[in-house]
């Protein structure tokens, strides 16, 4: 449901986008362990299964980044490739910020509530998830 804009204000979406975001995620098993912090759960419920979703997005992106920098991607070994994947996640910002976005974008409110309190941490385990990604699937691209 979109924001309705009406005589200038802005109108809060009902509750009930905010959980058909979780309806799409897909479930992932894991493991709960008790030691397990607050920023390993956060990221094994919400980032490992948000960036499950977006994977075919987030491959696309990459696609489109290898092209626009005209690139000899393809013509790299596997190992250069995973190199190239590594260190363009590490140097270009826009690239990266696309990426962040998103990740960000499937947030319920909630969620960005627990992002916000390190945005840091979670950009760099946001960041770790999709290189990792990214480098599993490079054949893909």
């Amino acid at each position: 449901m979109e924001p309705c804009f009406n005589q200038g204000t802005l109108h809060k979406p009902k509750k009930a986008h905010m959980t058909s975001k979780l309806s799409l995620r897909p479930i992932i098993k894991t493991k709960e362990f008790e030691k397990s912090t607050e920023e390993e759960r956060f990221q094994t419920q919400t980032l490992r299964p948000i960036l499950k979703l977006q994977n075919e997005l987030i491959l696309g992106l990459y696609r489109n980044h290898i092209t626009e920098s005209k690139s000899t991607f393809h013509d790299l070994s596997l190992e250069n490739k995973i190199l190239f994947v590594e260190n363009s996640l590490q140097k270009n910002i826009v690239l990266k910020n696309k990426l962040l976005g998103v990740s960000l974008g499937m947030f319920t409110i909630e969620e960005l509530a627990v992002y916000s309190t390190n945005t840091s941490l979670f950009n760099k385990r946001i960041m770790g998830l999709i290189v990792e990604r990214i480098r599993s699937q490079v054949t893909l691209i």
